[in-house]
């Protein structure tokens, strides 16, 4: 049950969780979390509503672990988040807002890696069940590369997206060996994967929404990186916190509607900051 005192309550971190039909990551990321973390901590379960049964059983899940619980229209990952971010403002004192997929598995997390970090937005280690990396998302930004995406996603035109893709992956396989040839502790970087995103106090007072609610899905990491940097707001990968994400997500293999928001969200992230960088 929600909090309904007047006193805010204190916590190390707080974590948003959006979930929609799928309840059983939502189980299992709750009890391995118990597991691993050293420090206190609380869960808000936001739910893209998608049916009575699963909104009831999610709710269950949350009451049962003593996390809050909010339902919200299914309005896309940024609405879903916004509101779960909204609510840990308005009840919790915290040094860390994590944003989490549900199907993530939380393997390694020792708070003492991030202390006195609250002015930054931070990036785990982040391996699919196959052992591929995802964080960093981008190691810096290249308007090459994202111009050659946003024309894959205007015109349709996949030549354009594997040229971009190929440079980035280029950039990512050499760095990330560097990074562990030399074993970074802590890294700079320009954008982190969405699916597991540390972000501090400070940091996002800074930000404000955090989430831009005209992308339903996808291109989250790309606003996010550019918003903080146009905060000034610095972004650092500690490879040391370490989660998997099993990518098995509430649209199964619906692989056309996933492309479709894909796109969507790409053009709309793309021309958006296109007319803010014009304007100044």
């Amino acid at each position: 049950m929600l909090d309904t005192s007047t006193e805010k309550l204190i916590y190390d971190i707080v974590f948003v969780v959006l979930t929609y039909r799928n309840t059983e990551d939502l189980r299992n990321f709750i009890i391995d979390s118990k597991k691993v973390l050293n420090c206190k901590y609380k869960i808000i379960v936001v739910n893209s509503y998608y049916d009575d049964e699963t909104n009831e059983e999610f709710a269950r899940i949350a009451n049962e672990n003593e996390c809050d619980y909010i339902a919200v229209e299914n309005k896309g990952y940024g609405y879903g988040n916004n509101q779960g971010i909204k609510l840990a403002r308005e009840r919790y004192l915290f040094k860390f807002l994590i944003i989490s997929n549900p199907d993530i598995v939380v393997k390694q997390f020792a708070i003492e890696k991030i202390d006195g970090m609250q002015r930054h937005i931070i990036a785990p280690t982040i391996k699919t069940i196959r052992g591929k990396d995802q964080n960093p998302y981008y190691y810096s930004r290249i308007e090459f590369v994202e111009w050659t995406r946003y024309c894959a996603c205007k015109y349709n035109n996949k030549s354009m997206a594997y040229i971009g893709f190929a440079i980035n992956k280029l950039y990512r396989v050499i760095a990330l060996k560097i990074d562990r040839l030399f074993n970074v502790k802590k890294r700079r970087i320009y954008a982190c994967h969405g699916s597991f995103v540390i972000i501090g106090c400070e940091a996002l007072e800074k930000l404000g929404q955090v989430f831009d609610e005209g992308m339903f899905l996808f291109a989250e990491e790309n606003h996010l990186a550019r918003l903080a940097n146009e905060k000034s707001i610095i972004t650092y990968m500690i490879p040391d916190i370490y989660v998997i994400h099993k990518e098995d997500g509430s649209f199964g293999d619906n692989k056309q509607l996933m492309s479709k928001y894909s796109k969507e969200s790409y053009i709309y992230y793309y021309e958006k900051w296109k007319k803010i960088k014009e304007s100044k």
